[in-house]
């Protein structure tokens, strides 16, 4: 037999009229036993339901109700095994109530329960009022008051002492698609649930969470010392349901691959309404603003696909504030770990806006104020900066401005500029000619051209003119010893691609009353944790007192020209070249060497002097003449092959003496030299005892 609620209570009622005829004069009916079959109601039933009535006395009954099995609306469960008793319920024509009931059950979830219970049961329209109290769940306890009647129904919910790590594994037990975590930390909930029939109508819930630690299976969600707060309100809409969420965190420590959040001592909030829509299977963001104290505060809306490949399908994301370092160290650096702007210190402010349309970015607009960027490997730096970026991928041009106090690239000072640019979909272009001081000289940039590809490739361009920079300033920046002269040079073309930079100019270096010019300059990954330089040099005419007087290496007069071909450098240090060194052929200056300079030159090639007046003699002499000077390095493998001006006996001249005596040979013998030992010797001789060979 199946019975509605409506049938039920008919039933009910007669029993209870049954009973209630036992107390006339003439009756003898003392119980009444029902077999109610199965119950059911709009998304729940109740199956092999019997009720038992025992008259006590005018006014009270006991009671007691069985159901082999209660079927949970909305797939929520069964419940098996349910008895309810009542010693003494009270008996009125209105209703039947129970103050002091007994509730047992069998959950597949909760496991066996024995629970207090009261109720009152309203005759005329089926209401029911309950209240359990000590259920077992998550290791706590949960209390429950419920209202049950035609037009409605009212659940509230309180929880202490909840398990957090208990929680995964009920929830998965209930049907509940969470994710597994690992952790430990209680829990207190506050819930109120409205509805009709099966049906949901509203839901306020109220979550405590003091999280000791936990964590998923791969590490990329944790937290520890967690105090949150988290309040909800849902209610079901047109196609969907509506939430508006309130969390607060008070203290500890989350962490979200590749973020880690610490709670600042002001709580960490987040405000946030959202719409979920069954049609479209979409979650449209209304609004949300989240506040971070002393890092960021962040206001928007959008839209998520969940079960797209690309989820964010729109976005407008207002920065109301960006606070650095907090910003960057919190926010930024995680995801930048891997480029050149990974290791940062930084200050200033920020703020702007930036939107996504069908997954794709769309708008960008950003102010900064007194932004300060330094590389912590001394790379390159920025102080003070201030300006716009606007860009937007519509392709309508959009025009952006930034100027700075002062900067620096590898140590080199630069000094106060403005840039104007002109950005469109994916190009940027320089507005006006820009000046950017570089020491005692000026980098000039004429023109800028940069463009990327959809897969966010850059190339860019570049043409400009280095003004003279004084090698004296520029050799103490560098940590270099004090050079005399100019570095300048017309850069008709830098182009960057693929992380590769090449100058297509030549730069000049007027040094040491000579010049020096680099050609065919190439910078692989520049800001890359392993830079690699390649270049030709030549050197022209250059002033060897001059030289061999900025390296205190001893004084050598005459003059030296040479190459370098095929240099490279990585992390700024030789690899490979091809170099050679020599007086030049038609140098009519006086050639003359110091005894210094002899044993220094001696001493780096390996070798002897030679010549037919004795050692004991030279001693007295405090420089020599000689005909020509010069020096070979082949660099390749860590081992540069030697070589000199001229071939000599079992050997290499290096400085070649004159034909009339006193003549002085220097004689190298070492073919083959380790290119770590050979610099270890010319820091030596020279001096440079700062630097470190590694």
């Amino acid at each position: 037999m199946m019975l509605s609620r409506r049938r039920a209570r008919t039933v009910v009622l007669l029993a209870c009229g049954l009973l209630a005829l036992g107390i006339l004069p003439g009756h003898a009916i003392e119980t009444a036993s029902l077999n109610l079959g199965t119950l059911e109601g709009e998304g729940w039933s109740a199956q092999a339901v019997t009720l038992e009535l025992e008259l006590l006395d005018a006014a009270h009954v006991r009671l007691q109700l069985q159901a082999q099995a209660v079927m949970l609306p909305a797939d929520h469960g069964r419940l098996g095994g349910l008895r309810l008793e009542c010693a003494m319920a009270q008996l009125t024509p209105e209703w039947l109530e129970c103050t002091d009931g007994s509730l047992s059950l069998q959950s597949g979830v909760l496991g066996r329960q024995q629970l207090a219970v009261t109720f009152r049961y309203r005759f005329s329209d089926g209401r029911i009022d309950a209240s359990l109290s000590n259920v077992r769940i998550l290791g706590g306890r949960l209390a429950l008051t419920a209202s049950y009647a035609a037009t409605g129904w009212q659940l509230h919910l309180s929880g202490i002492d909840l398990l957090l790590q208990q929680a995964s594994a009920q929830l998965a037990a209930a049907g509940y698609a969470v994710p597994q975590l690992e952790g430990s930390g209680r829990a207190g909930l506050t819930a109120r649930l409205d509805g009709t029939g099966a049906a949901l109508q509203r839901a306020e819930l109220q979550l405590k969470l003091q999280v000791e630690s936990f964590t998923n299976a791969d590490g990329s969600l944790a937290g520890e010392d967690l105090d949150v707060v988290v309040d909800g309100r849902l209610k079901p809409v047109v196609q969907g349901w509506y939430l508006d969420l309130d969390v607060s965190a008070n203290r500890g420590g989350l962490y979200a691959e590749p973020l880690f959040i610490a709670v600042p001592s002001s709580p960490l909030q987040v405000q946030a309404q959202l719409l979920w829509d069954a049609r479209q299977r979409r979650v449209e963001l209304q609004h949300f603003d989240y506040r971070h104290p002393g890092s960021v505060r962040l206001q928007g809306s959008g839209q998520f696909s969940p079960a797209a490949a690309d989820p964010l399908r729109a976005l407008q994301l207002k920065v109301v504030e960006g606070v650095f370092p907090a910003l960057y160290e919190t926010y930024l650096q995680p995801w930048l770990t891997d480029t050149a702007l990974g290791y940062l210190e930084t200050a200033g402010q920020l703020s702007g806006q930036l939107r996504v349309h069908d997954g794709a970015l769309s708008e960008l607009q950003f102010a900064l104020q007194d932004v300060s960027l330094l590389d912590q490997g001394q790379r390159f730096g920025l102080a003070r900066a201030t300006g716009q970026v606007n860009w937007s991928g519509n392709g309508k041009a959009q025009r952006s401005d930034l100027a700075w106090e002062s900067g620096s690239l590898y140590r080199v000072a630069l000094g106060p500029a403005r840039i104007a640019v002109e950005s469109r979909q994916r190009s940027v272009q320089l507005l006006e000619t820009a000046q950017i001081p570089v020491l005692d000289g000026t980098l000039q940039i004429d023109a800028f051209d940069l463009e990327y590809g959809s897969d966010t490739a850059l190339h860019w361009q570049v043409d400009g003119l280095l003004t003279p920079v004084s090698m004296t300033e520029l050799s103490r920046a560098l940590g270099w010893p004090e050079f005399a002269g100019k570095l300048s040079g017309v850069i008709p073309s830098v182009r960057y691609q693929d992380g590769d930079l090449e100058v297509g100019g030549i730069l000049l270096v007027r040094v040491f009353d000579g010049e020096v010019t680099l050609r065919n300059v190439r910078l692989e990954q520049p800001l890359g944790v392993v830079p690699r330089l390649q270049l030709d040099a030549r050197a022209n005419n250059i002033d060897l007192e001059l030289l061999t007087r900025a390296f205190s290496f001893g004084r050598i007069e005459g003059r030296l020209e040479g190459r370098i071909d095929g240099l490279e450098m990585e992390s700024w240090r030789p690899v490979a070249f091809d170099a050679a060194f020599a007086t030049p052929g038609d140098d009519r200056s006086r050639h003359r060497i110091s005894q210094k300079a002899v044993d220094n030159i001696s001493s780096i090639g390996g070798g002897g002097v030679g010549g037919a007046v004795s050692r004991s003699f030279l001693r007295f002499l405090e420089d020599f003449p000689y005909d020509r000077l010069g020096i070979r390095c082949r660099l390749e493998n860590g081992i540069c092959a030697m070589g000199g001006v001229a071939p000599a006996a079992n050997g290499y001249y290096l400085v070649k003496g004159r034909f009339l005596p006193p003549r002085l040979d220097v004689v190298g013998y070492a073919d083959r030299v380790d290119w770590d030992s050979l610099i270890a010797q010319i820091l030596a001789v020279t001096g440079q005892q700062d630097v470190v060979v590694e």
